[in-house]
C-alpha cells in the first residue's frame, strides 16, 4: 500500500474512532476500495450537500475536477474524488461549507498558458483571500516535467536580483523540461512549488485584467496535519509526520511576497503594461483544518 493510502486510511480511522473494517468502502462495478466512504455514506454525503448547500453543490458539480462523480479508465470504474478520505476537496468543503460568500474551485488564467484552479476563494471588506488545499499530495511522486512554455519565466525568476527561488532547468526534450526547484540553495522535495507559481501567476493576471480591484491578498495553504491524530498509528508514521514538518519547513523558509511581485514585473513585460502598480499587500499564511476558519473570518 502507498504512503498516500496508507494516510487516507489512518484518516478514515481517526474520523471513525478506530471502528471501520475490512467491509466498509465504495464498491464499483469493477472493484472495491477501502479508504473511500461506503457508497451509503457517500450517498448521505451527497444528499446533504445537494439538500443544505445547493450552491456549493453546484460549484462541484459544474467544476473541472470533476469530483462528484464515478470515473472511468479503461474497463474499471473508480469511486468519485471527494468520496475519499484523504480527498483535499473534501476537507476544504467540510471546513468552509458553513462560511458565507466561499466559493469553490476558483478559476483563473495565467497569462503564460492553461489555468490556474484553486481550491478556495473569498472576497472580503479589504482583502481577497485564495485557498489552497493539501491532504495526500505531499505523500505521492510529483512529476518534475513541465511544458517548454514556462521556460521564459522560469528563467526570469532565477535571474532576478530579489527573489532566492532558482528554477534550475536540468533537461530539455520533446517540448518538456526537467526542472529542480531550490530556495537559498535548499532543494524543495515537497511543497507543489510549479502549481504555487501557476497560481501566483493566475492571481497577478487577474488584478492586471481588472477583475479584481486593489484589495490587499491574503493566500491560505491548508495542509492536512496529521499531528493531529492522537491514534491510531501506522509503522510508516514517522515517515509520514516527517513529510508534513518538511513541507512546512520548506513553506516558511519562502518569501511568497516576494516572489508574488517578481511574477507580477514579469507579467507586465510580457502584457507591455507600463501605468499599473502592484498595491495589493500579500500576506502568505500556513495553516492547517484547527486554524483555518479563524484565517477566513478574521
Amino acid at each position: 500500500m502507498s504512503l498516500q493510502k496508507k494516510l487516507d486510511y489512518v484518516i478514515k480511522l481517526d474520523e471513525l474512532n478506530g471502528m471501520s473494517n475490512s467491509m466498509e468502502g465504495y464498491k464499483t462495478e469493477t472493484g472495491f476500495y477501502e479508504t473511500y466512504m461506503s457508497n451509503y455514506e457517500w450517498d448521505e454525503f451527497l444528499h446533504d450537500m445537494e439538500k443544505n448547500h445547493a450552491d456549493m453543490y453546484e460549484m462541484y458539480k459544474n467544476g473541472g475536477g470533476k469530483e462528484l462523480d464515478e470515473r472511468k479508465s479503461g474497463n474499471n470504474i473508480y469511486p468519485p474524488k471527494m468520496a475519499s478520505y484523504g480527498s483535499s476537496s473534501r476537507m476544504i468543503y467540510n471546513l468552509a461549507k458553513d462560511i458565507e460568500g466561499f466559493v469553490f474551485e476558483e478559476k483563473l488564467s495565467t497569462t503564460v498558458g492553461g489555468i490556474a484552479n484553486l481550491d478556495g476563494f473569498i472576497e472580503k471588506d479589504d482583502t481577497y483571500i485564495f485557498v489552497e488545499a493539501k491532504c495526500r499530495e505531499p505523500y505521492g511522486t510529483k512529476s518534475s516535467d513541465i511544458e517548454i512554455k514556462y521556460k521564459d519565466l522560469y528563467k526570469y525568476i532565477s535571474e532576478s536580483p530579489v527573489t532566492l527561488l532558482n528554477c534550475k532547468i536540468i533537461e530539455e526534450k520533446a517540448g518538456k523540461m526537467k526542472v529542480e526547484f531550490l530556495y537559498n540553495g535548499i532543494v524543495i522535495e515537497y511543497f507543489d512549488m510549479k502549481q504555487m507559481i501557476c497560481h501566483l501567476l493566475g492571481i497577478a493576471t487577474a488584478f492586471l485584467n481588472g477583475k479584481y480591484s486593489d484589495k490587499n491578498i491574503k493566500f491560505l495553504y491548508l495542509l492536512y496535519n496529521p499531528t493531529l491524530i492522537d491514534s491510531p498509528k501506522c509503522k510508516e508514521w514517522d515517515r509520514i509526520t516527517g513529510i508534513y514538518e518538511q513541507t512546512c519547513d520548506e513553506c516558511n523558509m519562502i518569501d511568497f511576497k516576494v516572489l508574488y511581485s517578481v511574477l507580477f514585473e514579469f507579467l507586465k513585460d510580457k502584457l507591455k503594461i507600463s501605468d499599473i502598480q502592484n498595491k495589493s499587500s500579500f500576506t502568505f499564511r500556513l495553516c492547517d483544518r484547527n486554524n483555518f476558519k479563524g484565517e477566513v473570518l478574521c
